[in-house]
């Protein structure tokens, strides 16, 4: 994505105001604003491109609907494993396009997380009516927000929710005091927290720091809401206790502070892990024989055969079992220093970020149970 415009460029007209639209323009709208954004279209990829990028609707039942909302810097991509597993239990998905993501980075400059909340709620009302029960699906800030709605709205029958994003972790939090910080005394700003070739069709590398602002933003707002409201439906979690983007322990937290008797709980650990909650299912996160030992934030909803992202994928940086690496939770700075490590000798062995799942299978079932047991 190169020959950007001048970055003080509004976001696009997003379809969402208008809860009456029905899905299938929405995603023709939403697709000519990415062909509009994207330069890199030109390539012979295109449509591989544009697919990923896309919200989209599989399925067609009219007693289950999931509506997926994924997370900040993703596309409708990180959802698409899951809508597949879920569709072929009978149940209508879909998936909406969060506002400045899915074309350009420079889109992530001026948004707010009120636009998000919108698009969210536009998804909802495109559903409402046809279904019978109606799911909020979110991975990380996608969950974030379908826990704000859920909050408002007790129509919604329940919530699945990956890797949420109830706490971003103490570093990113600082990341967002700091901008404001260097404001307060007029000390003269980048706009980005890092700015990077963008190498990855289905996600952004480079970060603004307003996009991590909104996040906290939301967090905060989803704070205030839980003084007073309490979740009525049930709640589906599925959390790496290593994650280095969120926290886990507030998303435990959030979990167990809600005793609906039909909610659960996937906590993905890479040492042994007991609970007394009988809801609570911990799974390993060591596959020796793929040179796993953790399980990363990005990995949890892509599935190992996943095209981009799996064992075979044609990312450049997929965790790929046949490499010479060590996979597991690490974020991109973690990964970054311990490659720099390992080049000048002081580590043995070479360490990657996870980039899928490969305990996805289980974790869909597990999903679709829940969806169709009510």
């Amino acid at each position: 994505m190169s020959n950007h415009p001048p970055e003080t460029e509004q976001l696009p007209d997003y379809p969402i105001t208008d809860s009456r639209l029905p899905f299938a323009e929405y995603i023709a709208k939403s697709e000519a604003i990415i062909k509009q954004r994207r330069t890199d279209l030109q390539q012979t990829n295109a449509k591989i491109i544009l697919d990923a990028n896309c919200p989209f609707e599989l399925g067609e039942s009219k007693k289950y609907g999931v509506l997926l909302v994924h997370g900040l810097l993703d596309c409708p991509f990180s959802v698409k494993d899951l809508s597949r597993q879920l569709k072929a239990n009978g149940i209508l998905c879909r998936s909406i396009l969060l506002p400045g993501h899915g074309t350009r980075p420079e889109d992530l400059l001026s948004v707010t997380w009120q636009q998000w909340i919108q698009a969210v709620r536009y998804g909802i009302a495109s559903m409402r009516h046809e279904v019978e029960h109606l799911y909020l699906a979110g991975y990380s800030t996608g969950a974030a927000l379908s826990v704000h709605e859920a909050l408002k709205d007790s129509s919604i029958a329940g919530l699945i929710l990956l890797a949420p994003a109830i706490r971003i972790k103490v570093p990113m939090n600082l990341i967002t005091t700091f901008r404001y910080l260097k404001k307060w005394l007029h000390i003269n700003h980048n706009e980005w927290i890092d700015k990077i070739t963008e190498i990855d069709y289905a996600k952004y590398l480079s970060i603004t720091f307003n996009a991590v602002t909104q996040v906290s933003a939301l967090t905060d707002a989803i704070n205030s809401l839980r003084e007073n409201k309490s979740l009525t439906c049930p709640v589906f979690m599925a959390v790496s206790a290593d994650d280095e983007t969120i926290s886990s322990k507030e998303a435990l937290e959030f979990f167990s502070d809600y005793h609906h008797a039909e909610s659960k709980l996937l906590l993905y650990a890479s040492t042994p892990e007991t609970s007394s909650d009988p809801r609570i299912i911990v799974r390993s996160t060591n596959y020796p024989a793929l040179n796993i030992q953790g399980f990363s934030h990005v990995s949890l909803p892509f599935a190992p055969d996943n095209s981009h992202y799996g064992q075979h994928g044609d990312y450049a940086y997929a965790a790929h079992p046949d490499k010479d690496y060590v996979y597991g939770a690490y974020n991109r700075v973690e990964s970054d220093f311990l490659r720099r490590l390992h080049a000048a000798g002081l580590l043995k062995n070479r360490y990657r970020q996870l980039t899928y799942n490969p305990d996805f299978l289980f974790m869909a079932e597990e999903i679709g149970k829940f969806v169709t047991s009510f």
